[in-house]
């Protein structure tokens, strides 16, 4: 079977047999596309390392040389984050029974939190009657002669 087959046999459809869903697994070829995109940032940073070091190279070249292993680095960072979220997903949608299992999801990631900030985290509003409002905002202009 091919790769795309493989990854719609065990899936549920409609009107279908149910059955558990597979967790995505690290191919080959991801692997393969990952090292080349990695292997390009390192070239680039390669590239802008020697023309910083040219005689017309500037300090923008030596930055771009810095900058460009972090590109890579942030590809295999998001490759892996990409995995894990698609792992909840799976793991909430396999345990949740109704259809809003992404919800069920962040409930049971973030229900622990905070539902309301603490009243002696803010400073106390101060409270102004009318007329003490009015004091404070009164106009304060010179007297004008209007001719």
């Amino acid at each position: 079977m091919s790769d795309v087959t493989e990854d719609f046999a065990d899936q549920d459809f409609p009107g279908g047999e149910a059955s558990r869903r597979k967790r995505p697994k690290v191919r080959p070829s991801h692997i393969i596309f990952l090292g080349i995109a990695v292997l390009c940032t390192i070239l680039l940073a390669y590239w802008q390392w020697t023309r910083f070091q040219s005689g017309s190279g500037s300090f923008q070249n030596l930055g771009y040389a810095l900058q460009w292993p972090l590109f890579g680095a942030f590809f295999v960072f998001a490759y892996r984050k990409f995995l894990e979220y698609e792992n909840k997903m799976i793991d909430a949608q396999e345990s949740a029974d109704d259809p809003d299992f992404l919800y069920q999801l962040d409930e049971l990631e973030f229900a622990t939190g905070p539902t309301e900030i603490d009243p002696n985290f803010l400073p106390e509003r101060p409270t102004l009657d009318v007329e003490e409002f009015n004091q404070l905002n009164a106009q304060h202009r010179g007297n004008v002669d209007p001719r």
